[in-house]
């Protein structure tokens, strides 16, 4: 495959914001190229191995559909998709899948170096790849890196964790256990509901995906004979049905920055050795966990939260909570406020009232400053509350799918995107609004 020297549309950042708007311009008509750093597509989902997808349907409602909902029929089709649950192999093949049919190209192994840009427009993006650097030109850009790259880069408005402290949300890096009694571990669990959080059910179903968080009394002793990281606060796993296996949120990494590389280097390190210290309480003191074995760990850790852009509209923590609607809808969430605290930051976990949910609005996307920039995902316009709830997968994807018809029917309108009659959009949109 060629790499041509100018795109419609450019989306930067292959995490699962970026291929739903990635397969959505292209779907559209537009010639679209994805920029991902990485040999493959996914994100965390597939690089951070985090699963499984969280609540987005409301009352029997699904909120999130269109691509996302195609991702998920895919990867149910070849049976790595089970409840909520699946595997990385199988959202990365899912994927590939979906955009190669919608004949989007993908640019991988492939750095971002520079943005260039005449005024509030983006020109061009400066790409290493093969060793060489490499300038590809475009109409319209879509920030999905995570880390507000293009953004950053280009010197557009962008902020980054508490707006107070500048503290970031915890890394968490993720692993995989097989060959659990999965029968007996929660019989344990049943028997010992004062080890773990009272948001937990106990009407387990071995068909469906289990969740169980707790264990404090083996947790806080861990710590205490030095055998454990103090940062770790619990085990919290979440099953694949009738498989013996179970992926673990478990570990905990603080004071450290998912943006910078250095950072990053010491958040492996200590996620690893976290990792290691878990696995061996589970075997030696956890019911149903004796003869279960390390299956993998993460290509890397989990990165919560870095920079975000400023928008034309920045989705607040209150417009959470108070389940806020927009004129101008793009999207529609019912994950409450969530943020993995930092040292000396206590975590916030909230639900929203049964029933309610929220929408996302068109300006929370459009980066201040810029004529024909775009951003989702991890990167959209919100203050840190706002994002601790707009972070998760589904909310990301549906962001995505919005920048990317947005982007495509600018190009189909020779229009700027800030002049797309939102009538036209929302068309587009629909499963999604």
């Amino acid at each position: 495959m060629t790499i041509k020297n100018k795109y419609d549309v450019i989306v930067v950042g292959g995490g699962i914001a970026g291929i739903a708007a990635a397969i959505k311009a292209a779907r559209l008509g537009a010639s679209t190229l994805l920029v991902e750093q990485y040999a493959f597509v996914g994100g965390m989902s597939t690089a951070g191995m985090v699963s499984p997808f969280m609540k987005h349907s409301v009352g029997g409602v699904t909120l999130v559909r269109g691509v996302f909902e195609d991702i998920e029929m895919e990867m149910r089709r070849n049976k790595g998709m089970i409840d909520n649950g699946f595997y990385a192999s199988a959202f990365r093949n899912a994927s590939y899948t979906l955009l190669i049919q919608s004949n989007a190209e993908l640019l991988l192994n492939a750095t971002i170096t520079g943005v260039a840009r005449t005024g509030d427009r983006v020109d061009s993006i400066s790409v290493q790849y093969n060793a060489q650097n490499y300038l590809i030109e475009g109409n319209v850009f879509i920030d999905t890196s995570g880390d507000a790259q293009l953004a950053f880069l280009g010197d557009f408005p962008w902020t980054k964790g508490d707006e107070k402290t500048g503290l970031l949300q915890a890394l968490t890096l993720f692993f995989r256990m097989g060959n659990i009694d999965i029968q007996k571990a929660i019989e344990y669990v049943k028997r010992h509901k004062e080890e773990f959080f009272d948001w937990m059910e106990y009407d387990f179903d071995l068909s469906k995906i289990i969740s169980v968080a707790g264990y404090f009394s083996n947790v806080k002793k861990a710590i205490a004979e030095k055998r454990l990281s103090p940062e770790v606060e619990y085990i919290f796993f979440t099953t694949l049905p009738e498989s013996g296996e179970a992926s673990f949120n478990t570990s905990n990494v603080l004071g450290l920055d998912g943006s910078a590389s250095e950072d990053l280097t010491e958040a492996e390190f200590k996620g690893r050795k976290q990792v290691a210290e878990v696995v061996d309480i589970l075997q030696k003191e956890i019911p149903g966990f004796k003869d279960s074995i390390l299956l993998e760990t993460a290509v890397q850790v989990g990165v919560r939260e870095t920079r975000r852009t400023i928008g034309e509209y920045s989705v607040t923590g209150d417009d959470i909570r108070n389940a806020a609607k927009f004129d101008e809808a793009i999207a529609r969430g019912c994950y409450g406020v969530d943020i993995h605290g930092q040292k000396g930051e206590k975590s916030v976990m909230e639900d929203l009232a049964e029933g309610e949910y929220y929408e996302i609005p068109l300006g929370s996307l459009l980066v201040k400053d810029s004529e024909n920039l775009l951003a989702a995902g991890r990167c959209i316009s919100a203050t840190r509350e706002g994002h601790g709830a707009l972070r998760i997968m589904p909310t990301s994807a549906a962001t995505g799918e919005a920048c990317g018809a947005l982007a495509a029917l600018a190009i189909n309108k020779n229009k700027n995107i800030r002049q797309i009659h939102y009538s036209l959009l929302a068309k587009n949109l629909k499963g999604n609004i």
